[in-house]
C-alpha cells in the first residue's frame, strides 16, 4: 500500500484526533463517510500511490480514536482540520469527500476556501436529506426520524459490522445482512474481498468507543438531516465538482444535482453503471480532476 504514517495530535482544547496520511505528493484533505474512519483513506492507497497523492484523513469526533464531542452544526468540525492542516504544514491542498463525509468537506471548503484548489464530492447527500430515499431499506429510514429506535439500530449495527470484521467476508451471513440494501453496482464491488475486508475494517474502527460511537453516528444523521447552512458563495468558484454513481441506492443521484444547484458553478460527473462505491472504481477520474486534467 506505499506510505502509511498514523498520529495521533492534541486540539487547543485537548481533544485528541487520529490521522491517516497514504501516500506521497500533492495534498487531498479526505473526509471520510458516516460510520467510517481514517482507515477508509485505505481504499484509495493504490490510487495515491499510483498518481502521486498524499491522502490525509481524520477521524471526526467519536469515530477511532478521535475525541467524543458534542456537534451542533455540521461546520463544527472544519475548525479541528484547519488546525490540523495547519499543524501538518499542508498549504494548499484538495479536499475530498465520500458519503456523509462530503457534507463536512463542502463545510470545511465554505470557511476556509483560501486552503482549496479542487473539491470533489462524491454519492453525498444534499441537505435536508429526504430520508424517504435514505439506505434502500425501510427501517433504516424510519430509524433516521426517531433517535431512540436509531440507537438501537446502529447497536445492532456495530455487533454485525465487529463479526464481519473478523471472519471471512465471503462466507459471513452477517455481511449478507449489513449490506443487503446496496444496488447490484455496489455488490459487485463487494465481491472483491480486499476491498471488502478494507471497508469493514474502516467501519469496525468507527465503532471502536462503543456508545461514543454510535452517539457520532446517530448525531450526524441527525445533521443531515437539517438544511444546509453554508456560505456556499464562498466555495472557490469552479473548483467543485459532484461525482455521483447513477446506480446510487444508498444516497439516490438526485442528490447530485440538488447540490449543484445550490453550489455556484459547481459541475456534475454522474458515473453511469455505478453505484455508492463509484468514487473508488474510477481512479483515473479522480487523478484528472485533482491534476487538472478535465
Amino acid at each position: 500500500m506505499g506510505s502509511l504514517r498514523e498520529r495521533v495530535l492534541v486540539l487547543p482544547d485537548g481533544r485528541r484526533v487520529s490521522v491517516l496520511v497514504v501516500g506521497e505528493g500533492k495534498p487531498i484533505v479526505y473526509f471520510h463517510a458516516t460510520a467510517s474512519s481514517r482507515l477508509e483513506a485505505l481504499l484509495l492507497a493504490d490510487f495515491a500511490c499510483t498518481f502521486g497523492f498524499q491522502l490525509v484523513c481524520a477521524d471526526r469526533p467519536g469515530y477511532g480514536l478521535s475525541t467524543p464531542t458534542r456537534r451542533r452544526s455540521i461546520c463544527d468540525f472544519a475548525g479541528d482540520m484547519e488546525f490540523l492542516a495547519g499543524a501538518l504544514g499542508l498549504g494548499r491542498f484538495g479536499v475530498l469527500g465520500w458519503s456523509g463525509g462530503g457534507v463536512f468537506a463542502l463545510a470545511y471548503a465554505a470557511l476556509f476556501p483560501h486552503r482549496i484548489t479542487r473539491v470533489v464530492v462524491a454519492g453525498t447527500p444534499a441537505l435536508p436529506f429526504d430520508a424517504a430515499s435514505a439506505h434502500g431499506s425501510p427501517f433504516a429510514r424510519f430509524a433516521m426520524k426517531l433517535p431512540f429506535v436509531g440507537m438501537l439500530a446502529l447497536w445492532s449495527m456495530r455487533t454485525q459490522v465487529l463479526k464481519v470484521n473478523a471472519k471471512a467476508f465471503s462466507a459471513s451471513r452477517d455481511a449478507e445482512r449489513l449490506f443487503s440494501s446496496f444496488s447490484e453496482a455496489d455488490m459487485h464491488f463487494l465481491s472483491d474481498k480486499t476491498r471488502a475486508a478494507l471497508l469493514c475494517k474502516a467501519m469496525a474502527e468507527a465503532f471502536r468507543q462503543r456508545r461514543g460511537s454510535v452517539s457520532a453516528v446517530l448525531s450526524e444523521h441527525a445533521l443531515f438531516m437539517k438544511p444546509w447552512s453554508l456560505p456556499f458563495a464562498k466555495l472557490p468558484a469552479g473548483k467543485v465538482v459532484v461525482c455521483h454513481g447513477a446506480e446510487d441506492k444508498t444516497c439516490p443521484v438526485e442528490n447530485a444535482f440538488k447540490l449543484a444547484d445550490a453550489i455556484p458553478g459547481a459541475r456534475v460527473e454522474v458515473l453511469v453503471g455505478g453505484g455508492h462505491f463509484a468514487l473508488f472504481e474510477n481512479p483515473e477520474l479522480l487523478a484528472d480532476l485533482f491534476l487538472f486534467r478535465c
